[in-house]
């Protein structure tokens, strides 16, 4: 039996190409070192990263909305914070 078009594009990303383990690190190491992996992370790749630093969700969020990742889910469990997130595209070239 054939999937329908519709179950072929509903796929959950279930490929990780990095994970950043960044738990026991205090702020704002987990946010520097996620930019430094956003950076190097190829076009289209899935990052997840693990951080337990309290202000790591707000920092996180906000490099997020600020580089060209798309955040495709985020949950706290037993104190450590799981992003996932995908490089969209490439930034800008400057001149």
């Amino acid at each position: 039996m054939q999937k329908s078009a519709s179950q072929q594009g509903s796929a959950v990303h279930n490929n990780i190409d990095l994970e950043l383990d960044l738990t026991g690190l205090e702020s704002p190491e987990p946010m520097l070192r996620t930019k430094d992996a956003i950076d190097h992370l190829p076009l289209g790749q899935v990052m997840l990263v693990k951080t337990t630093a309290l202000g790591s969700e707000q920092n996180i969020r906000n490099l997020i909305s600020n580089h060209p990742v798309t955040l495709l889910s985020f949950r706290k469990e037993n104190g450590v914070f799981h992003f996932l997130i995908e490089k969209v595209s490439t930034p800008a070239a400057s001149n």
